[in-house]
């Protein structure tokens, strides 16, 4: 009942560069309605592969900043380390990476049509992820449940 149709969420490829999913995802974030924070990965077949989210792009940015770092002797993160991530020459190199280098993969955890909001909301939890996929009896991905998806229910439930 609360989740958001995979067709209706917004997606990227897996082969796309960085340069091109953040432009989906500004779009997905400040046009219509529906706000998306994550983009959904879909590989050449359509299949989920995995997220995109803003979070894993700075990991991105600071995994070539700290590696670069690294080969010029430092060892600890210090405050030019830190200033380098954004700089233009860092950022137009992780703009060319792509999708499928940066997402965060799907892994084993999903729910079913069926599942229960308690379950959804247990699962998670127990994982430490904002947004599940929602697979139907034949194991397809329809759909993904964002966390902030169960605050709208607890919100509405509170009759706020």
């Amino acid at each position: 009942d609360i989740m958001v149709p995979i067709h209706a969420y917004a997606t990227v490829k897996e082969n796309d560069t960085l340069k091109t999913a953040l432009l989906h995802l500004h779009r997905a974030l400040y046009t219509g309605s529906a706000g998306h924070r994550t983009l959904a990965v879909l590989d050449e077949y359509g299949n989920l592969t995995g997220f995109l989210t803003v979070r894993s792009i700075l990991k991105s940015l600071e995994a070539l900043a700290y590696k670069e770092s690294l080969q010029g002797g430092r060892h600890l993160p210090s405050v030019s380390f830190w200033a380098r991530l954004f700089l233009k020459n860092k950022i137009e190199k992780i703009a060319g990476a792509k999708v499928r280098d940066v997402m965060r993969p799907v892994e084993k955890i999903f729910v079913h049509e069926d599942t229960s909001l308690t379950e959804v909301a247990r699962v998670i939890l127990l994982n430490r992820v904002n947004h599940i996929p929602v697979l139907d009896k034949e194991h397809r991905v329809v759909g993904i449940v964002r966390s902030i998806d169960l605050l709208d229910v607890i919100d509405e439930f509170l009759g706020s």
